[in-house]
């Protein structure tokens, strides 16, 4: 036979639902009654503690979140001493410099973003294949 068809069957042999033979209520309220009440000072220091840490933390977050103040002076191409002659060489080396700038500086705001220290890797490979091709086109 069928192991589900004799579970089944065991089941429906248990019948309908079973009452306790006493009233459990009675005495779960009595021994709720009879536990000493503590003091409320707990939650009133829960609370506190917990609206401490709330505005700990967003004052730690704005903290982090903050820009520095914008400078006036542009910082120094990083390949400056390695200007190519030929003129498209040269401004495509100006503008790869540009970006190198722009990454270096997203970099400085958020030190976390590790894509960005791969597109200044990439950005710098570049950089170094335009002077090879300004060595070769000499």
């Amino acid at each position: 036979m069928n192991h589900e068809l004799i579970w089944r069957n065991e089941l429906r042999k248990l019948g309908g639902p079973a009452l306790p033979e006493r009233d459990l209520w009675p005495a779960i309220h009595a021994r709720i009654a009879a536990t000493p009440r503590r003091g409320r000072r707990w939650p009133a220091l829960a609370a506190a503690a917990a609206a401490v840490l709330v505005v700990g933390g967003a004052g730690w977050l704005g903290w982090r979140a903050r820009t520095p103040p914008a400078t006036d002076a542009a910082p120094p191409a990083p390949l400056a001493w390695a200007q190519p002659e030929l003129p498209a060489l040269a401004a495509a080396a100006q503008d790869l410099d540009a970006a190198s700038v722009q990454l270096q500086q997203a970099l400085e705001r958020r030190p976390d973003a590790v894509f960005l220290v791969g597109l200044l890797n990439r950005t710098n490979a570049q950089r170094m294949r335009l002077l090879r091709q300004e060595a070769k086109a000499r």
